[in-house]
Formats: C-alpha cells, sequence, structure tokens
C-alpha cells in the first residue's frame, strides 16, 4: 500500500503521520506511505463512532454544516466523511444525522471542491446518502439489496468502497484468523501485530458469524451496473491489518465475482480517480514512482499480489524492516488495543447482558486474573493476559482462576521475545497487566540478576511447553 486514503482520524494521529510523510518525501527517514484524509467524521452527538474515538466535534443539524467542513479543512482533510447509522445492525440504538443536515454536509464540502464519503452501513441507509449526493459509500450494506435499491444507488452515480474483508474478523474453523492462514501475508506481519490478530481470535463471537454473502452480492451488483466499486479495509476493525489486509480485499473481491484486472483496478486507477489522484494510480510516464513488485502474475492468480517481492513510494525503495520493533509499529498496535478495550467497556456499560470480561478476585481483594467470553465458551486468563486451560463453561473459568491464578507464577513459563522462534524456559518474577519481568532459567543467559521486563505486545508466553517446530 504506497497511499493510505484514511476515513476517520482525529488531530494527534494525522499530524505526527503527515509530519513524517513530509521527510520522507525529502528523501529522509523511513519510507512512509502517502495520506489522504477525511480528518473527524460528521456524526450526531453521541453517534457512530463516538464509543471508539470520543472526544471528538460532533454536527448538531445542517447550520452546524459549514462550520464543520472548515475545521476538517483547517485540518488538512482532503474528503469529508459523513456518517449514517443508527447502530440498528449491531443492535446497537445510537442518535444518527437527520437527510437535512446530511444535505447541507454535502454542499458545504462540494462548495470547497471536496468529495464526500457516507458511512451507511444498511441497504436502506445506502439509498438515503445516494439521494442526498453523496459521493462515494464506505462499505457495500451489510444486508442483501433488492434490484430497486441498486437501481436507486446506481441512478445517483456514487462509487463504492467494498470493504469485504472485514469478514476476515471471525476466525476459521481451526480458530486462525484468515489474514494468518496466508503463509506470504502472515509472513510479512511484524511480530507484535500477529499477536495482536491472534490475541482477536479469542474474544466473543456471535453464535452464528456473518458469512459476507450479501456484501458480496452487493458488491458485484454495483459493479454490474456501471458504478465505480473500489477496495477498501476498514481496519481497525478485529482481524484487519493496514497494507496485509488490502490483499484480503482483492482476494476477496474476486471469490465474488469480480475478475483479477477489476479487482486490481479497485485498489488503483479508481480510488485514484475517485479522490482526484492524477498523479498515480497507474504506471505511466510522469505519474508518482509508487510501485509493487509481486512474483506471479495477479491478472490471472489475484493471490500473486501476496508474494510481494519489492515495493518503491516516490521512486525510493522500501525497506520492510524500518517498521518492525519501531516506535511508529508499537504506537499503531497501542492505538489498536486501547480503541478495542474503549470499546468493549462501553458496550458492557450500555448493554449489561452483552457478554464482558470481568477479574476475578480472592477473598482479600487479590487479583487472580479475568474471565473472556470467546468464541468457544469462557476463558481463564491470568493477570497478564495469558490463558490458563482451554475456553468452557463461566463457573469453571472462575474456578481456574482460583486454583491457578496466582500458583501459575510460582511454575516455570515458556517464553519467546520478539521475531525470536525459539522458545526458552522462564520464571515470572513479577507481574503487570501489560508486562512481565521474566528471569531465564538458563544459568548462562546473560541477564540482570533480578530479570528483566518485557512488553506483552513483544512476547509469546505459554504455561505448557510449546511442541518443537
Amino acid at each position: 500500500m504506497t497511499t493510505v486514503v484514511d476515513m476517520f482520524s482525529k488531530p494527534e494521529t494525522i499530524d505526527p503521520e503527515r509530519a513524517a510523510v513530509a521527510v520522507s518525501e525529502r528523501g529522509r527517514g523511513p519510507v512512509r506511505a502517502d495520506m489522504r484524509t477525511s480528518s473527524v467524521g460528521a456524526t450526531a452527538p453521541g453517534g457512530h463512532p463516538t464509543i471508539a474515538y470520543a472526544p471528538f466535534p460532533y454536527v448538531t443539524g445542517p447550520l452546524d454544516a459549514a462550520s464543520f467542513v472548515a475545521g476538517r479543512v483547517a485540518e488538512g482533510a482532503t474528503h469529508i466523511k459523513v456518517i449514517y447509522d443508527d447502530g440498528s445492525g449491531a443492535m446497537l440504538g445510537i442518535p444518527a444525522l437527520d437527510v437535512r443536515t446530511i444535505e447541507a454536509l454535502v454542499a458545504a464540502a462540494h462548495e470547497r471542491g471536496l468529495p464526500v464519503v457516507a458511512h451507511a452501513s444498511s441497504a436502506a441507509g445506502a439509498v438515503t446518502v445516494a439521494r442526498c449526493g453523496v459521493d462515494v459509500l464506505a462499505h457495500a450494506p451489510f444486508d442483501r439489496m433488492t434490484d430497486r435499491q441498486i437501481g436507486d444507488v446506481a441512478r445517483c452515480g456514487v462509487a463504492v468502497i467494498a470493504t469485504l474483508s472485514v469478514i476476515d474478523g471471525f476466525p476459521d474453523e481451526d480458530g486462525v484468523m484468515p489474514l494468518l492462514a496466508q503463509p506470504h501475508l502472515a509472513g510479512r506481519l511484524s511480530a507484535r501485530w500477529r499477536r495482536v490478530i491472534e490475541r482477536q481470535a479469542r474474544r466473543w463471537m456471535p453464535p452464528q458469524p456473518p458469512d459476507g454473502a450479501a456484501q458480496r452480492y452487493n458488491a458485484v451488483a454495483f459493479l454490474e451496473s456501471g458504478l465505480r466499486v473500489l477496495a477498501g479495509t476498514d481496519v481497525p476493525n478485529p482481524g484487519l491489518v493496514f497494507g496485509a489486509s488490502l490483499h484480503r480485499e482483492l482476494q476477496h473481491l474476486v471469490a465474488a465475482g469480480f475478475t483479477p484486472d477489476e479487482a486490481l483496478a479497485a485498489a488503483t486507477a479508481a480510488p485514484a480517480g475517485v479522490f482526484g489522484m492524477a498523479d498515480r494510480g497507474e504506471i505511466a510516464e510522469g505519474r508518482r514512482a509508487d510501485l509493487v513488485l509481486v512474483g506471479g502474475d495477479p491478472t490471472a492468480d489475484i493471490t500473486a499480489t501476496q508474494r510481494i517481492r519489492d515495493v518503491w513510494v516516490l521512486g525510493r525503495r522500501v525497506d520492510p524492516r524500518a517498521y518492525a520493533g519501531g516506535e511508529a509499529e508499537r504506537e499503531g498496535v497501542r492505538r489498536q488495543r486501547d480503541s478495542a478495550e474503549k470499546i468493549v467497556k462501553a458496550i458492557g456499560e450500555s448493554r449489561p447482558a452483552f457478554p464482558a470480561p470481568h477479574e476475578v478476585r480472592r477473598d482479600d481483594g487479590e487479583p487472580l486474573g479475568r474471565v473472556v467470553p470467546t468464541a468457544g465458551g469462557w476463558q481463564a486468563v491470568t493477570i497478564f493476559g495469558v490463558p490458563l486451560g482451554g475456553p468452557g463453561d463461566e463457573g469453571d473459568a472462575v474456578r481456574t482462576l482460583h486454583a491457578r491464578g496466582l500458583a501459575c507464577l510460582s511454575e516455570p513459563w515458556w517464553a519467546r521475545v520478539g521475531d525470536d522462534p525459539v522458545w526458552r524456559e522462564a520464571r515470572i518474577v513479577e507481574a503487570a497487566p501489560d508486562r512481565v519481568r521474566l528471569r531465564w532459567s538458563d544459568p548462562l543467559a546473560d541477564q540482570p540478576p533480578s530479570g528483566e521486563w518485557f512488553g506483552l505486545d513483544d512476547l509469546d508466553l505459554s504455561p505448557d511447553r510449546p511442541p518443537a517446530g
């Protein structure tokens, strides 16, 4: 991915990223993908995605439209995002913008020459925002559209960002997240991001996870109706990673019925045209030297895009080692984790009956760990986030923590650090929710007498010795 088209970020995220891109474009520092952004999206007070990103500016009605758009332009927005979602698709009742307000936002953005992208997850919502004059739908709707609804949207001439890869947030029958099941993509993920995805596979899942069939049908119907369909990922949803998940999106588009050529255009020429980036999107004289070299022919086999040989941004060759282990990666992982925890907490507070993690303490108040809802049942987890035993009944998970929550701290553990494939025996000297202090069992290991602290993002831990290989 050589250009990021961002659909919701706050200035504290945008500003350092833009600064890093500017340094890179001057030929210094690590190579960075270019960034286009909407800045904060327009939503009603308390509307989507308040639970993940509040506080941020809201839009209370049509009279706020001009000042809201002006504020985003001042923050460097290259397009405007509007959000029309009452939460019904996720069984959450939340406020949403009304039609007159969306129309006012569209008019204010178009006066400044900016395209408008609309988040609407339902078929009816997609028709509504298309009639309001938006330029792009941020998703192929999650419920199957009728022929009439497809025709209504097609007559408005909008483009559609498919985001079929949101289905990658659900593990397969073996509990493996789809992105990690793709060896060429998984092999390029850093250890930190691999751990993020692995942890997400252990979260609570609905009894019947969505299969994505309606989204795939809608995306193909839009394409056949003559609309431009764009590839998009909807990162940071669970199971998705910037860059890597775009290759999965191409795979999903082809599986839905796109030809490989159509899928490739959806990730290159089509978004360049929709978002006014005339200097990129195709290989031609005078265009930016943003290039991805792959092993194979993606026009015949779309998975060839995953076999990346080299990447250039503005003619600078990307060193894939420059990101892994660095501060930018650490910050990205931290933001993703904080956002996910904020969402889980907010849902638990608004819907007490919703399965949510909870802490287990000894009679004297000493924390033993947590029990967390997963796809397979309730899981006992240590205070530093490592599962103890398999998932099952909630009562059994609580009993496991009372039996082993503290006792396991005195037992031998197995650990591997960073990208090191070797597991080594260690003792846990001290534990905190986000880190542990380990002392290696090997008497010849080079380590401080009291052990060494490791952040959990940098460490794999197991109470049992993992199998060789």
